[in-house]
C-alpha cells in the first residue's frame, strides 16, 4: 500500500487576539501510518475546519477561558538593570533586606552611622540585634575577604583615618556597603561588640525570669519538706498497700513513681479506684490531712519547668556577664584605639556593667541555694539526685498525684451526693405512702422489718407445691366432661351393680292423673329430678381447692386487705366467696334453662309418636361403661339420680302402625 506524505504543519490563518495557555503534546513520530494521517491532510481543509469552529463560537469560548496571564517582574528598576557590584551571597543579601526592612528608606551611610553610634532604634530592635549577631556576620569567608579587600580600610593600623581605599565602596550594592563598613572592617572585635551590646538590653529581663523560677523551686522544695500531712498520707498508702500485698511484696517505702499506679487498682465493681479509697478515708477519718493539697500546690505550676534547663540558663547568664567583663578589661574591647572612630560601644556597655555584675553575683547565690535544696528534697523522698530523668520528673510526679487527688475528691463527692438524694427520695416516697394508706404502710413495714416474712420463710414456695399437688388429674376432668354431656342428653349413666327400676315403679313415682309414660317423660318430673340432683351435688374438688388456696393467700397477706373501717381481716375473703358462689349460681341457672328447653322439645316429639303407634313394652337396656370399677367408685362418691328414658319405636308410622301381640 502506498501512503501519502504528511502535510506540512503550519499555523492556521485565524489566530487568537492574545497569548493563550499552551497544550504540551506528546507528538507522534510517524503520523503517516496512524489515525492522524487522514486528519486535515491539506492546508485548505484545515482553514475550512477553523472557519467552521469560528462560526460556531468555539474559538471565542476557548480564547475567553484559557487566556494566559501576563508575567511582570517584581522590583525591577525602571531604568533597567543596576550596574552595582554584588559580592556577598544572595542568601545573606536577602537576610539584610528582611532584617533591615524598617530602615529601607535610609541610605547605606545613615544605617552604618546608626549601627556604629549604638543608636537606640538599633539596640531596641530585637530583630536587628539578632541578625547582627549571626554567625554569617561574625565569620568572614575567605573568598568574600579577597573581594572586599580593595574596598576596605584597616582600622587597626597606624594613621588608619588617612589611609585611602583602593576602590570606591559606592560601586557596591547597598547591602554590600553595610556589610563592608560593619562586619568586615570591624571583624576583629565585632562578635564581642555585639555580645556586649545585646547584654545591655537583656540582662535585667533574663535576671527577673530566671531568678523567679529559682526562688519558686526553693519555695516548693521547702513546702515538700515541711508538709507533715503529705508524709502521713504517704504512710497511710504504704500501710494499706502492705496490708493488701503478700508477705513477699512488703515494702518499707516506695518511690514517687508508685503514686501513678494508685489509680490503676480498681474495685470489684470497677467503679472506684485505690486512689478514691485513700481520698475518702482521709476526708472522713483524717480531715486534718486534707490541707496538704494547699501546702504543696506549687508543684502543679512547677511541673512544666525543666530544672536542669533552668540551671543551665542561670549558669549561662552568669558566664556571659563574666565574659563581657573580661572583654572590657583585657580582651577585644579593652583597646579603644582599634575601634572605628565613630564606634561608641565602650561607653554604652560600661554604663550597664556595674548592675550586671551585681545581678550575676545574686544569680549565683540563687543557683547554689536551688541546687542544694533540690538535691536534699529528692534525697528526702528517696529519689536519685544524680539521675537526670529523676531530676526532670520529680515535680511532675507530685503534680500528677495532686491532680489525681482532686479528681478523686470530686468523684467521691458526686457519688455521695447522688446516694444522699436517692435516700431522701425513698424516704419521701415512704412518707407519702404512709400518709395515703397507714394500714398498708404499717403492713409493708412489718413485712419488711419482721423476722417471719413469707418470702424469707418459704411459705410461698410451700403454697405453690400444695396447689400443684391438688390440681385435678386429666382423667377426672375427662370423666366430668362425659357425665355433663350425658346429663344434657337425659342419658345419665347407671353404675354397674345397680338395679334398673321397673316401669311400674316409674309410673308410681308420677302423679295420679298422669300415666306412666307421661310421668316418665314429664318435663316437670325431669326438672324436679334435675333440681334435686343439683341440690344434692356437692362442691367440686377444683372449686374446693381454689377456695382453700384463696384462703391461704389471704392468711399470708394478713391485715393488708382488711376492711379499713371495720378492721375485720376476713371481709375480702368473704366477698370473694360470695362472688364465686354468685357466679356459680348464674352458670347453673343458665344450664337448667337450656336443659329445660331440650326436654320440652323431646317430650313434644314423644307425644306425636304415641298418637301414631302404641308403646312397646321392651326391656330397658342397661347403660354401662367399660371399666366397672370406675363406675362403682363414682356411684359411691356421688348420689346420682336414675332416669330411664324409653324412646319411641323407630318403625311405627301413620301409614304402617306397629302390631302388638296379645
Amino acid at each position: 500500500a502506498q501512503y501519502n506524505p504528511a502535510p506540512t504543519i503550519g499555523l492556521p490563518f485565524i489566530r487568537p487576539k492574545g497569548k493563550l495557555k499552551a497544550i504540551h503534546w506528546d507528538k507522534v513520530d510517524a503520523p503517516q501510518v496512524t489515525v492522524w494521517a487522514s486528519h486535515t491532510p491539506t492546508h485548505q481543509a484545515k482553514e475550512e475546519k477553523y472557519m467552521e469552529l469560528s462560526r460556531r463560537g468555539v474559538l471565542d469560548e476557548v480564547e475567553k477561558l484559557f487566556m494566559a496571564k501576563e508575567i511582570k517582574k517584581i522590583g525591577a528598576a525602571k531604568g533597567g538593570k543596576s550596574d552595582k557590584k554584588q559580592i556577598i551571597g544572595s542568601d545573606l543579601r536577602q537576610k539584610f533586606l528582611i532584617s533591615l526592612s524598617k530602615f529601607s528608606t535610609q541610605s547605606a551611610d545613615e544605617v552604618i552611622h546608626m549601627i556604629l553610634c549604638c543608636d537606640k532604634d538599633i539596640l531596641d530592635n530585637h530583630v536587628v540585634m539578632e541578625f547582627l549577631q549571626r554567625e554569617d556576620l561574625c565569620v568572614v569567608p575567605d573568598n568574600t575577604a579577597k573581594l572586599m579587600a580593595p574596598y576596605s580600610k584597616d582600622w587597626t593600623g597606624p594613621d588608619a583615618e588617612r589611609t585611602q581605599r583602593e576602590q570606591d565602596p559606592s560601586e557596591l550594592t547597598r547591602e554590600d556597603q553595610i556589610y563592608l563598613a560593619t562586619a568586615f572592617e570591624l571583624h576583629h572585635y565585632w562578635k564581642s561588640r555585639m555580645r556586649a551590646l545585646s547584654l545591655t538590653r537583656t540582662f535585667e529581663v533574663e535576671y527577673d525570669e530566671i531568678s523567679s523560677h529559682l526562688k519558686e523551686i526553693v519555695t516548693v522544695s521547702e513546702s515538700l519538706r515541711d508538709s507533715v500531712a503529705l508524709m502521713n498520707i504517704l504512710g497511710l498508702i504504704l500501710d494499706i498497700g502492705n496490708y493488701m500485698n503478700d508477705s513477699n511484696k512488703q515494702a518499707t517505702g516506695f518511690k514517687l513513681s508508685s503514686l501513678a499506679r494508685l489509680g490503676m487498682v480498681k474495685d470489684e465493681k470497677n467503679e472506684s479506684t485505690f486512689a478514691d479509697l485513700v481520698e475518702r478515708i482521709v476526708r472522713k477519718q483524717y480531715p486534718e490531712w486534707e490541707g496538704f493539697v494547699d501546702d504543696i500546690g506549687g508543684v502543679v505550676t512547677m511541673q512544666k519547668v525543666n530544672v536542669e534547663q533552668l540551671r543551665l540558663d542561670a549558669k549561662k547568664y552568669i558566664d556571659n556577664i563574666k565574659n563581657v567583663q573580661m572583654s572590657l578589661d583585657s580582651g577585644n574591647l579593652s583597646d579603644s584605639k582599634k575601634f572605628h572612630p565613630q564606634d561608641r560601644v565602650n561607653q554604652v556597655v560600661q554604663r550597664s556593667m556595674k548592675e550586671a555584675r551585681r545581678k550575676a553575683e545574686q544569680m549565683q547565690l540563687y543557683l547554689d541555694e536551688m541546687n542544694r535544696t533540690y538535691d536534699d528534697i529528692m534525697t528526702f523522698y528517696g529519689e536519685d539526685s544524680t539521675d537526670e530523668n529523676a531530676r526532670r520528673d520529680f515535680f511532675d510526679k507530685l503534680a500528677k498525684f495532686v491532680t489525681e487527688w482532686k479528681r478523686s475528691k470530686d468523684k467521691n463527692l458526686t457519688m455521695e451526693e447522688t446516694h444522699r438524694r436517692n435516700e431522701a427520695s425513698m424516704a419521701r416516697k415512704r412518707a407519702n405512702a404512709k400518709a395515703i394508706n397507714p394500714a398498708a404502710a404499717n403492713s409493708d413495714a412489718a413485712t419488711r422489718d419482721g423476722p417471719f416474712s413469707p418470702s424469707s420463710t418459704g411459705a410461698m414456695d410451700s403454697l405453690l407445691e400444695k396447689l400443684r399437688a391438688a390440681a385435678p388429674q386429666a382423667r377426672d376432668t375427662r370423666d366430668r366432661r362425659r357425665r355433663a354431656r350425658l346429663k344434657d342428653r337425659h342419658q345419665i349413666r347407671i353404675a354397674s351393680g345397680q338395679n334398673i327400676p321397673d316401669l311400674g315403679d316409674i309410673s308410681n313415682s308420677g302423679t295420679e292423673n298422669e300415666g306412666p309414660d307421661t310421668a316418665l317423660l314429664s318435663p316437670s318430673a325431669a326438672t324436679n329430678g334435675d333440681a334435686s340432683s343439683e341440690k344434692m351435688e356437692p362442691i367440686s374438688e377444683g372449686e374446693d381447692v381454689a377456695e382453700r388456696a384463696a384462703s391461704m393467700l389471704q392468711g399470708l397477706r394478713g391485715n393488708a386487705d382488711g376492711d379499713p373501717e371495720s378492721g375485720r381481716p376476713g371481709s375480702r375473703d368473704g366477698s370473694l366467696r360470695v362472688r364465686r358462689r354468685r357466679e356459680s349460681a348464674n352458670d347453673e341457672r343458665q344450664n337448667r334453662r337450656s336443659r329445660r328447653k331440650g326436654r320440652e322439645s323431646s317430650s313434644t316429639a314423644g307425644d306425636e309418636a304415641e298418637t301414631l303407634s302404641p308403646r312397646q313394652e321392651t326391656p330397658i337396656p342397661e347403660i354401662q361403661e367399660p371399666g366397672g370399677e370406675d363406675g362403682g367408685d363414682e356411684a359411691e362418691e356421688m348420689d346420682v339420680p336414675q332416669t330411664v328414658v324409653v324412646p319411641p319405636s323407630p318403625e311405627g308410622t301413620a301409614m304402617k302402625p306397629v302390631l302388638l301381640d296379645n
